[in-house]
């Protein structure tokens, strides 16, 4: 598998037209978990990023799921298993020839800023002089 086809930080950074249907493909899916699935999932779910492949059929959501690990491990599996009617839903509300198909992936990133930050704060109370 290329890097190029995730959208690999090391790889070039997507096209124009890419970076456009990833912000659009973000926006409607945090839309639609929030308006028709919020209940199902048992969680407060953000999308944070979406990166679709070079062919745009496929896309990674990355998603923050503010809940304790074992409730987010269930909530991954709800998004996985609803995701074909996300898709399908998604097929009504937006105008591309291919409707990717979904994968979720939690978005760790905000929790590894909260930990250097609290590590940061911790070695800042930290009096140098004793």
């Amino acid at each position: 598998m290329s890097r190029r086809r995730w959208g690999d930080p090391l790889a070039k950074t997507p096209g124009r037209r890419q970076a456009r249907v990833n912000d659009l493909l973000r926006r409607q899916i945090g839309n639609i978990l929030q308006k028709k699935f919020s209940d199902d999932i048992g969680a407060m779910v953000t999308v944070t990023e979406v990166r679709t492949s070079g062919d745009l059929r496929h896309a990674r959501t990355f998603v923050s799921i503010y809940a304790d690990k074992p409730q987010q491990e269930a909530a991954i599996r709800k998004l996985q298993n609803i995701r074909q009617k996300l898709r399908q839903i998604l097929a009504g509300e937006i105008s591309l020839k291919y409707v990717p198909s979904l994968e979720f992936i939690i978005d760790e990133s905000t929790e590894r800023a909260q930990r250097i930050e609290d590590l940061l704060q911790r070695d800042d109370s930290e009096d140098p002089t004793e």
